[in-house]
């Protein structure tokens, strides 16, 4: 058995992805409104249980801070095999940081020509200083062999409202004629 748990408190995906609505989730449970057995979604899938992250709190740091964060993970721990934590990007906002005390092992996932390299070094300096353990990178979105006629933006927008347009500066896009060009160019 297997749980899914969004604990992407500023920008909760996993409702979306199985069609759940999130108006009750892990934050009602932090702060003492719901049980448990209130926030456990069924899956289409044999095994498969999700956690959905409620609404979006104010105090998203502090919530996962909660002793009643370590209570839920206790329980759930003697309810299923597997608990799969979905946090923000790691070294964005201190989240990941501090959910890393609780995994077993960490899936750092890179998108080809999109993750800033310094990410990976923030990654790797926490690795060689104990703070994540059992570290895995996946590499998502790699194409081989792009001809003519394919563009790749250039980006990161996954946006945390006050924290501006993404987690990393947004770097423009080049014009198509730039992109032409600078392919003459490397030619």
């Amino acid at each position: 058995r297997t749980v899914v748990l969004d604990l992407d408190l500023r920008k909760p995906k996993i409702a979306q992805y199985f069609n759940i609505d999130n108006k009750k989730g892990v934050v009602n449970y932090l702060i003492n409104e719901t049980t448990i057995e209130d926030i456990v979604y069924a899956t289409e899938f044999e095994n498969l249980d999700v956690i959905v992250s409620g609404p979006v709190p104010p105090n998203p740091s502090e919530l996962l801070m909660n002793q009643r964060l370590d209570e839920l993970l206790d329980e759930l721990k003697k309810r299923y095999d597997y608990i799969v934590i979905d946090s923000p990007p790691m070294g964005l906002v201190t989240d990941s940081l501090e959910l890393a005390k609780h995994v077993d092992a960490t899936l750092y996932i890179v998108r080809h020509k999109y993750t800033h390299k310094n990410m990976l070094s923030f990654v790797n300096d926490k690795y060689q200083r104990g703070e994540i353990k059992h570290i895995s990178l996946i590499l998502n979105d790699y194409m081989e062999g792009r001809g003519y006629g394919y563009s790749y933006g250039y980006g990161y927008n996954y946006g945390y409202g006050s924290y501006g347009n993404g987690y990393h500066e947004h770097v423009k896009k080049k014009s198509f004629i730039k992109r032409i060009k600078n392919k003459f160019k490397s030619n």
